[in-house]
């Protein structure tokens, strides 16, 4: 499991499973843009963390922040309200009908990733009380996003982040 790449659904889909998971109270509050800067710290301290990236989607640089354009396009209908489930994935497959399948979200396959849990469950755990905009905060104080402010003010599309620039997000 140590050298699984995931995408970047797969990674939203945990953190949407894991808010939602205790049906009777559900920790709450995952709206898109709350999901996306998760996702980020989520990514960034595991990079930190093991030297590897979890997918290969990269984060860009936008008005409010890192966002991964798959997760966005995914997850932008929610608008201001809570994701309350995570996203089936539709998946070419040679030996499938009509060359796709939907792919349903499995917890177990993260359960069992010890490395990517003993990351991702303190920072949701962390970030998910606090306000979508204190995270969107929290990111423009970092350098990759304020170094780039005019450029993504001025509509600048897909500044990336780099390597180097997610390994000092902040620690989580």
């Amino acid at each position: 499991m140590d050298n699984k790449k995931y995408i970047a659904m797969d990674i939203a889909n945990y953190i949407i499973w894991y808010v939602n998971k205790d049906q009777e109270s559900p920790l709450g509050g995952l709206t898109p843009l709350k999901l996306q800067k998760i996702l980020y710290y989520v990514a960034a301290n595991y990079l930190k963390k093991h030297e590897v990236l979890l997918f290969d989607e990269p984060f860009q640089k936008w008005q409010y922040g890192p966002v991964v354009k798959e997760v966005y396009r995914e997850f932008k209908s929610a608008n201001i309200y809570h994701i309350s489930k995570p996203k089936s994935l539709i998946e070419e497959s040679s030996d499938a009908p009509f060359g796709i399948h939907k792919r349903d979200f499995k917890e177990g396959l993260f359960l069992s990733d010890k490395k990517f849990v003993e990351i991702a469950d303190p920072i949701i755990e962390k970030l998910i009380s606090r306000k979508a905009f204190d995270l969107v905060e929290m990111t423009h104080e970092e350098n990759a996003w304020s170094r780039y402010e005019p450029e993504i003010n001025s509509g600048t599309q897909n500044l990336t982040y780099s390597m180097s620039e997610l390994k000092q997000a902040k620690d989580i």
